[in-house]
């Protein structure tokens, strides 16, 4: 599932497109989308047909596309609305034109004036298109915990860890904690800060700060190299990410740490693949 590197590459990639376009029309599949739930597609032409583009952004692996009727007026950040986008496993955004076939499993387009047209190609469905008007009020988006590269500072951290039984790794990886981190960043950044994930969290709060540069080290290198490509993932422009190479732990069972030369190690947690190193990351 695309992390948060994967969706900023993709708002990077989609921003310039977008911004201070027009949307003339929105077109569904008809099919249902993530949990079986269908999509609104008068909500989705409420908050879009007929307004502009302002802004895409990113909240934790979130996309938001902003709409206002008028650039000059835009609306107050408080009360911005538009459309909420989550790639899920197999989702994809990319501005085409309007006469290029459709590919399969195309299930929301927006018509863009000029004749292109944003396309959400989702072949699993896992993905999830929502209006919100306003955006801050959706529950995904309010729900979530500060992100780490933008609104997380150490002391911030610190407190979030304190009193926490449940492993370092569980408590990076729920979205209300901290907004972005997945499975593949979170045990590189482990791995970076020499944090055994199964350590408890509360443990780790005198280590907040080197934890949060790990984080955001990891997060960056990942952006810097336009994500991860494992199987699915491409960005706005339809190019694999070139990440994959550069992960030191993730995926690398039985092959020698990077660090310490010893065998890189995998383990099963709440259904998810850890990698780590037992000589660096000691429990």
């Amino acid at each position: 599932m695309p992390e948060l590197p994967e969706v900023e590459t993709v708002v990077r990639g989609l921003r310039p497109a977008l911004r201070g376009r027009a949307i003339t029309g929105v077109w569904g599949s008809g099919f249902a989308l993530r949990l079986a739930r269908a999509v609104d597609l008068r909500g989705l032409r409420r908050v879009s047909v007929g307004r502009v583009f302002v802004d895409v952004r990113r909240r934790g692996k979130y996309i938001a596309l902003v709409t206002a009727a008028d650039l000059e007026k835009d609306a107050p950040a408080a009360a911005e609305s538009g459309v909420c986008i989550h790639l899920g496993m197999t989702g994809r955004l990319r501005v085409v034109p309007g006469a290029t076939a459709r590919a399969p499993h195309t299930h929301v387009v927006f018509s863009l004036e000029g004749g292109d047209e944003l396309r959400f190609v989702d072949p699993r469905r896992f993905g999830w298109v929502a209006p919100g008007a306003p955006l801050a009020a959706l529950p995904a988006l309010a729900q979530l915990g500060p992100d780490p590269l933008a609104e997380l500072d150490a002391a911030g951290l610190a407190r979030a860890l304190e009193g926490v039984r449940a492993p370092i790794k569980a408590f990076l990886l729920d979205q209300t904690r901290v907004a972005g981190l997945g499975n593949i960043y979170v045990c590189e950044a482990l791995f970076g800060a020499r944090i055994h994930p199964t350590t408890p969290a509360g443990r780790v709060r005198r280590r907040a700060g080197a934890l949060l540069a790990a984080v955001r080290a990891t997060l960056e290198g990942g952006i810097a190299r336009r994500g991860t490509t494992l199987r699915d993932y491409v960005d706005a422009d339809g190019f694999a990410g070139d990440n994959a190479a550069a992960l030191v732990v993730y995926g690398r069972e039985g092959l020698p740490c990077p660090a310490c030369g010893g065998a890189i190690r995998r383990r099963v947690d709440a259904g998810r693949s850890t990698f780590y190193c037992p000589r660096c990351q000691r429990a």
